[in-house]
Formats: structure tokens, sequence, C-alpha cells
């Protein structure tokens, strides 16, 4: 279970690199999924993509739902 919270709060990071870089980094050095989605929605000067952003979230909802799924299927109690 630890790990799976683990893998869950590492694919969702986005403040650590967010205030530490200013965005994301050199080069995009720190560029996260999370990152990216708050590029799409909200710093792309007046040209916003809230769909491309939308679409991202979902996206990572559903690989994060998949993975757990898959994780708590393969750790269930099988006796």
């Amino acid at each position: 279970m630890l790990l799976m919270l683990q893998i869950v709060a590492t694919m969702q990071m986005f403040i650590e690199a967010f205030i530490l870089t200013g965005g994301p980094g050199v080069n995009n050095n720190t560029l996260s999924v999370v990152d990216l989605i708050y590029i799409y929605a909200f710093s792309m000067s007046g040209s916003s993509n809230y769909n491309s952003a939308s679409a991202l979230g979902v996206v990572l909802m559903l690989v994060l739902g998949a993975f757990s799924g898959a994780y708590l299927w393969l750790s269930r109690d099988r006796g």
C-alpha cells in the first residue's frame, strides 16, 4: 500500500519543482505531467489551451487509477 501511495505522490509532483525553479526549470529539466497541465491551462500568455490541459488531467487520472487498481488486485489476500 505504501508503494502505491508513493508512486501516486511522485506522479503528482508539482509544488516542489514549481517553487524551487519558478516553473519547468532550466531547459525543462523539472517538467512533470502536472507542470505541463499547469502550463497548458494558465501560463500560455493569452492562448491558454484548456482542452489539452483537461485531456492531460484525465489521462493522468486514468493512468494512476489503472496502476492503483492493478497494484491492489495483485496484492489482494488470496486466502
